[in-house]
């Protein structure tokens, strides 16, 4: 029997909700730091929130980075980390 799912899923409305509040905070922290406005790059952004979520992974502090992950047999499913 095979497992093929029809339709991909789709970020909800919350999930979109928590993704701009992580890349908005994490712009602003970028921003602080560097102690001056730059320019909006989803590249440093993410590199940026991928760092800061393995520094608390590393504390035992859990990140709800919300996302879908596409399995090797193509189906989907929604993940928070």
């Amino acid at each position: 029997m095979e497992n093929k799912q029809e339709e991909e899923l789709e970020l909800t409305d919350e999930m979109l909700e928590r993704l701009d509040e992580i890349d908005n905070t994490v712009y602003a922290c970028i921003c602080t730091l560097a102690e001056k406005p730059i320019e909006w790059d989803m590249e440093i952004i993410g590199e940026v929130t991928e760092e800061i979520r393995s520094v608390l992974e590393k504390h035992e502090i859990q990140m709800r980075w919300p996302g879908i992950v596409t399995n090797e047999d193509g189906t989907q499913e929604y993940s928070d980390n």
